[in-house]
Order: C-alpha cells, then sequence, then structure tokens
C-alpha cells in the first residue's frame, strides 16, 4: 500500500544540549553561521520543518527569536516545568516575552513556529510541541519514528447519520482503526528494517483547510444530529459533550478492538485538534463570536491540544500573555495532560479586527478578546 508522505520533518533534542554550547567554544562560531549551515542542510534534504528541540530556562528563551528570524523551516518550543498548582509566573513572563518579541523580529507567522508546551513528551510529531530525547534512543537505534495525521475528514465519515453520541464514537473507533493500523505495520516494518525506534502514532483530529477535512464539520455534524439543526454550531452547549466523543473514541484505540485486532500504539496528544486558523469552520464561527478563549481552554480540559494557532492583539501585554499560559499550565498539571500554547499576535490589530495572513496553512479569522 502507498501512502502520500505530505512534508517531512526533523526533530532534535533541546538546542540548549547541543546549539548553545556551539557558541561558548574558543573558535569563531556565531548564531547566524550554525544556523545558515543547519538551514542549507535541510534545503539538500528537502526536509521542509526542523523542530530544533525545546527549551526551559530564560537565557534560551531570549535566544529563540533570534534563532526563529533566521530561518522559516525552524520550529521550537518553551517546555515549562511541571508543578503541583500552575507554572512559576516568571517562567511564563520570560516565555511571553519570547512571544512577543518574535513577533517583532518574525512578523504575523512567527508565532506560527513557536508555542509554550506543559506536560508534552518527547515523540510527538506535531509541531511546533516536538522535541527529541536523544537518552531514550536504544544503543542499536539510528532514530526514532513517530506519525501523525491530517485526518478531520474521518469525522464527517464516523458522525455522518450517527444519531447519538455512542454510536458516533464506536463509528470514529472502528473508523480510525481501519485507517491507522495499515500505516502501524508499515511504519513498524519499515523500522525494522532501518534500525529505528518506532514510537508510535499521534491519533489526535487534525483538520485539513478544506470543508471536508474540517474539524469542525464533523463536530457540528455530530450535534445537528443529535441537539437539531437550530443548536448545531461550534461554541454551543453541547459542544463539550461531543469533544468529550471523540476524545473516548481516540483513547480506545490502544486497546484491542472489538474484533480482538491489535491496537495502535500513541503518542504525543492523541487527542482533538481545534487549531482555530488551521479549520475553516473554526474561524468562521469566531467571526461570528461563538466561542471565545475561555471557551476553548474548557474543551482542553477534555483533551484537545490548548490553544492553538489563536490570533491574538498587537498590543497584548506580557502579564496578559504570561496569564494565559499559567491558566493553560494549570489545566495540564492538574489533569495531568499534555497541552500547548500557540497565540499569533497580530501587529497593528485589536479585538475583533480580521487578520490578513497569507500562507498556505492559514485561514483568516477575527483577532480574539483577551480576557
Amino acid at each position: 500500500m502507498d501512502y502520500v508522505v505530505q512534508t517531512q520533518r526533523i526533530v532534535f533534542n533541546s538546542f540548549e544540549d547541543w546549539l548553545m554550547p556551539l557558541l561558548h567554544r574558543p573558535f569563531n562560531v556565531t548564531l547566524e553561521s550554525i544556523v545558515a549551515k543547519l538551514n542549507a542542510c535541510l534545503e539538500k534534504h528537502s526536509i521542509q520543518f526542523c523542530s530544533i528541540g525545546c527549551c526551559s530556562t530564560e537565557s534560551a528563551m531570549n535566544m529563540l527569536p533570534k534563532i526563529l528570524s533566521l530561518s522559516d523551516r525552524i520550529s521550537s518550543s518553551v517546555r515549562l516545568q511541571r508543578s503541583p498548582i500552575a507554572p512559576d509566573v516568571a517562567t511564563c513572563r520570560a516565555a511571553a516575552r519570547a512571544c512577543l518579541d518574535t513577533a517583532l523580529l518574525c512578523g504575523d507567522l512567527g508565532n506560527f513556529r513557536y508555542c509554550v508546551s506543559f506536560n508534552c513528551q518527547p515523540g510527538i510529531p506535531f509541531f511546533p510541541a516536538a522535541y527529541c530525547d536523544s537518552s531514550a534512543t536504544s544503543a542499536e537505534s539510528s532514530g526514532q519514528l513517530s506519525i501523525g495525521f491530517e485526518s478531520g475528514d474521518l469525522l464527517f465519515l464516523a458522525f455522518h447519520g450517527a444519531d447519538s453520541l455512542i454510536e458516533g464514537r464506536e463509528n470514529l473507533e472502528d473508523i480510525m482503526r481501519q485507517a491507522l493500523l495499515p500505516v502501524q505495520q508499515c511504519a513498524e516494518l519499515f523500522c525494522k528494517q532501518k534500525g529505528i525506534d518506532y514510537l508510535g502514532i499521534d491519533a489526535s483530529i487534525n483538520p485539513g483547510l478544506g470543508l471536508p477535512d474540517s474539524v469542525g464539520v464533523g463536530l457540528e455534524t455530530l450535534l445537528a444530529n443529535q441537539w437539531g439543526e437550530h443548536n448545531s454550531y461550534f461554541g454551543c452547549m453541547g459542544t463539550l459533550a461531543v469533544v468529550s466523543t471523540i476524545t473516548s473514541a481516540v483513547k480506545s484505540l490502544s486497546n484491542p478492538g472489538r474484533d480482538f485486532v491489535s491496537g495502535i500504539k500513541l503518542v504525543g496528544y492523541s487527542g482533538v485538534m481545534l487549531p482555530v486558523m488551521e479549520d475553516v469552520i473554526l474561524s468562521q464561527r469566531a467571526v461570528e463570536g461563538k466561542y471565545s478563549i475561555r471557551d476553548l481552554l474548557v474543551y482542553s480540559s477534555l483533551c484537545g491540544v490548548g490553544l492553538d494557532t489563536v490570533p491574538i492583539p498587537g498590543d497584548t501585554s506580557i502579564e496578559s500573555l504570561a496569564g494565559i499560559y499559567s491558566e493553560v499550565g494549570a489545566l495540564a498539571f492538574r489533569l495531568d495532560k499534555p497541552l500547548s500554547c500557540r497565540l499569533l499576535p497580530m501587529k497593528n490589530l485589536c479585538t475583533g479586527d480580521m487578520t490578513s495572513v497569507e500562507s498556505p496553512y492559514l485561514c483568516n479569522t477575527c483577532v480574539f478578546c483577551i480576557p
């Protein structure tokens, strides 16, 4: 069976471990020269995206905006340390400063390649939270492989005609097993042949920009079937129940199916992704004022990915941004689940203004209000 790979991506361990030490060696090496060599190597091997790993120290966070400005192939993240209550406030402020500085140096879409993550483990295939733990690689292995999908169309297939949440959940589980098991078998064989550690599949439901691939379309299909046409938009009461339905189906994939076929080896978020600017319906419902940042946080409590590609005012303060990171982190730590926060400050735009970005990966929507 042949599969089309949309993008080839490579992920490193934390750049604090390899890039920053290079800058302190006794010979003349600059950040610009290191990134230029890396970028040339990526170009040579047709690798479209590269994560240089996460960081957690303030000195590394201060360096990140400059690094991101030197190559549009590079992504990175700030990984905040686990806490029994909420992330450290000073660290949230440093991460917020890195976000705002990235917007200044790289423009409105610079933060498409930057996020702050909480409880995210190595092996997540989705950028920019992806990073590698090189110490976890076995002695016989030459690398690691994990896989992520653009799978929003599976929701519509599963929920079309489903008369209840239970039927929708069962349909989605069956359809995802049919889609993912052959991929898992191919990946396991490939990794065995190449001497690579197979980490698993991040089975997150992830949208594309077209209507058939929209997570919003799938969600609203089940909402309409359950509650009727007048209460069937993303953001209405009942949305959280549908998010819970999807989460339940995705998490069940690690167990053997009802026909006793093997389970899927899951890695990463393995939930439902609600990236506002990567989904045509989510972006439209935002323009219509159907939901808020606070609503997205509530959905994240039942296994969303967090706040993803959410446009915010360009004059957002460090304190306001740090407060959002603190709330996402509190959810992640208290619920013991992976979440990330990818916010896009939009220069000269205020709450309610329409964005005007030009990107093959994003659609335009309105700027969200910071609570």
